[in-house]
């Protein structure tokens, strides 16, 4: 399914923190489940990882990489989206040139030790998947002005999507070594894994010129 709702826990209802990721009507087959393109460069941003260290948007580049927006409170999708990119870890262990970047969208409660304490569940390589948290007001802009993916930390918006049964998907997003976001890949999609696969080998061997031109 590509669409699904998410049943968010009271405590972080009650911060106003709901995730949307491409936010859309109740009609699955409008929302495609890969888009592929030239999309939005990601910004600079600093944020600090589960351990503690400080990681800047520039220590990304050259690499291709992978994002995704998780909370370690989550019970259900984040442990999905989590454990797709344990696969991909896997899979791509020997690759280099290869990052996985997991953004908390609830960063008051996702301290380092904390994310810490979930990456480890995951047996996550802190050379190459971090887990970030920081001030909410900049995960927000990372979200919407590089990521271009919808987040409100609103309670009264937040209670009035929830009364509306809000439905949103949860995307990976997949970053070019220039820094560009090149695709988006539903991470629920029983062939996520493999997907993301194909684009990020097809991202490895591309060469620089071709990502430093404009769409």
């Amino acid at each position: 399914m590509l669409l699904h709702f998410p049943r968010f826990p009271r405590r972080l209802l009650a911060a106003g923190v709901i995730l949307s990721l491409f936010v859309s009507c109740e009609k699955q087959a409008a929302k495609p489940q890969v888009l592929i393109g030239k999309f939005r460069e990601v910004g600079d941003f600093t944020f600090t990882d589960q351990q503690a260290r400080p990681l800047e948007a520039k220590s990304l580049k050259g690499k291709v990489w992978i994002a995704n927006f998780i909370f370690t409170s989550c019970a259900a999708e984040c442990l999905v989206l989590s454990s797709r990119f344990a696969e991909l870890q896997r899979l791509f262990a020997k690759e280099d040139d290869l990052a996985f970047v997991s953004f908390s969208v609830d960063p008051q409660t996702d301290t380092p030790e904390r994310l810490g304490q979930f990456a480890g569940r995951w047996h996550a390589d802190p050379e190459k998947w971090f887990f970030l948290t920081g001030e909410a007001a900049e995960v927000d802009a990372l979200v919407k002005n590089s990521f271009l993916l919808p987040l409100t930390r609103n309670p009264i918006e937040a209670g009035q999507l929830m009364s509306e049964r809000f439905i949103h998907s949860n995307r990976f997003a997949i970053v070019d070594r220039s820094g560009t976001v090149r695709a988006y890949v539903d991470g629920l999609e029983p062939e996520a894994t493999s997907t993301i696969s194909r684009i990020v080998v097809e991202l490895l061997n591309e060469s620089p010129e071709t990502q430093s031109d404009t769409p």
